[in-house]
């Protein structure tokens, strides 16, 4: 097996393995719990509103990318300050979507209840997966140079699809306008 492939497969098996093992540990939480809320009305609110700014950081990592790989039309070379943005950007969006990642694993679970939540688990598993995937090939330098770009649209699109399943759907009942 050649070294690059070698690479590309334990990229690959890690993200694996943390989208399973969280998928396992939503489904022996337990759920659903009561945690606390903190400034928000619900914790439901809470999710919404946190997965919201990871999602605003979201476009933030997608425009520095795209300035960076050279595909944003109308810009010139890449000043080191939009790198500095992404990495900061992209930390933020990571330390930001933790606390959801564990309302959501501790207090309601793996849920299977409906096609929606069920499409939000599994989606939020793989969003850490992909995430995984990507940092650990940031750091690979046997990879095909498309890789990080494809992970990293990778989880941008899981992302969004995570968000729209939870945040956006929370924000439609109750009636806050997007």
């Amino acid at each position: 097996m050649a070294r690059p492939r070698r690479a590309a497969v334990a990229v690959v098996l890690a993200g694996a393995a943390v989208a399973v093992t969280l998928g396992v540990l939503g489904s022996v939480s337990n759920g659903p719990r009561e945690l606390p809320a903190w400034v928000f009305s619900s914790t439901q609110s809470l999710k919404a509103w946190l997965a919201s700014a990871v999602a605003a950081l979201v476009v933030v990592q997608l425009v520095s990318a795209l300035w960076m790989f050279g595909k944003l039309p109308g810009v010139g070379a890449v000043p080191r300050a939009v790198k500095i943005v992404h990495r900061v950007s992209g930390a933020l969006a990571f330390v930001v979507s933790l606390p959801v990642a564990f309302y959501c694993l501790y207090g309601f679970g793996f849920d299977t209840a409906t096609p929606r939540t069920l499409a939000h688990s599994l989606a939020g598993c793989l969003f850490y997966g992909a995430f995984t995937s990507k940092m650990l090939a940031l750091r690979s330098a046997r990879l095909p140079g498309w890789t990080v770009p494809v992970l990293g649209g990778t989880v941008l699109t899981v992302f969004v699809l995570v968000w729209a399943l939870s945040a956006l759907r929370w924000f439609q009942l109750t009636g806050i306008a997007l």
